[in-house]
């Protein structure tokens, strides 16, 4: 039975960079090179072809790789690639889903110098450790805050209601990448973004009512989210990393330790309504940035 995953245990891309994705291939546990060579398709969400059955390289056993080259890098997007080769005697395909967007909210060389360097080892800490802990934190932070700090990529369908106004479920939208209204392609120089109401206007037209045709007759795709680092959020990603890949002997749901000098008393990730984390510094940052409506 032959399983997968992403090879470089991250798949967020960044705008105007190589764009390389990747997969590893497994048969029972171990990874294993396909008989002959495999090849990767990669569409994105609306589904046009961003690379047709193009050869993946490999460079080590059972890891293909991909770059998809800066051309294809432009714009924030998801994509979704299969990769397709011979394993077991049998043609298989294998799925990875990949992100491209604005950029990292830490690099991984801060990650390794931050605090006393808990991260330095990278025999301890890999690479691909930071990098897919990294995607994580940047997700949970959106999460938690109900904004991007990063550009990225949305794709939605709407309905109209027969007036030059539409608002899509995102905070800080900054650029409208296409626009389809009743399967009609419309000019992205014909809208304009109010960002203070989340609002977007058409300025040639309406956005228009459903149809039995189209039930959701408009189709926006659009980047949304911070588009450069502020209010630390570096920090708090770095302060989450250590916390997430430095082992400790507390246990996660401690309330409380006892040491020499007497009893430590802890916060409990999730113990209280705005207590996502067990790190007091973070929780208050996120307290102050939050801009999702609770309780609705």
């Amino acid at each position: 039975m032959i399983g997968y995953q992403i090879a470089q245990g991250t798949g967020h891309l960044y705008k105007d960079s190589l764009g390389r994705i990747a997969v590893k291939a497994y048969v029972d546990g171990t990874l294993t090179n396909a008989t002959g060579s495999v090849t990767v398709t990669v569409t994105d969400e609306g589904g046009t072809v961003i690379v047709n059955a193009q050869t993946a390289t490999t460079d080590s056993t059972g890891i293909y790789y991909y770059d998809l080259g800066i051309s294809n890098t432009t714009d924030v997007n998801k994509l979704f690639a299969v990769w397709t080769g011979t394993w077991e005697s049998v043609s298989q395909k294998l799925r990875t889903t990949h992100e491209i967007v604005g950029f990292p909210i830490f690099t991984e060389a801060q990650a390794r110098a931050f605090d006393v360097a808990q991260l330095a080892s990278a025999s301890d800490y890999s690479d691909e450790a930071i990098l897919d802990e990294r995607q994580k934190i940047t997700e949970l932070i959106e999460q938690w805050t109900g904004v991007s700090w990063t550009p990225k990529y949305k794709r939605v369908k709407l309905e109209g209601e027969g007036d030059r106004i539409i608002s899509p479920p995102s905070f800080h939208i900054t650029k409208v990448i296409s626009c389809k209204i009743l399967g009609e392609s419309i000019a992205t120089s014909n809208f304009e973004i109010d960002n203070n109401a989340g609002f977007i206007h058409r300025t040639d037209g309406f956005f228009e009512k459903p149809t039995s045709e189209y039930p959701l007759p408009v189709v926006i795709e659009y980047e949304y989210g911070w588009d450069y680092i502020r209010n630390g959020v570096d920090r708090i990603g770095l302060k989450l990393i250590v916390d997430r890949l430095v082992a400790t002997n507390i246990p996660d749901r401690a309330t409380s330790f006892n040491f020499e000098d007497g009893n430590v008393a802890l916060v409990t990730q999730g113990g209280g309504f705005r207590n996502p984390t067990r790190i007091p510094e973070v929780n208050q940052w996120i307290d102050e940035n939050s801009e999702k409506v609770f309780g609705v």
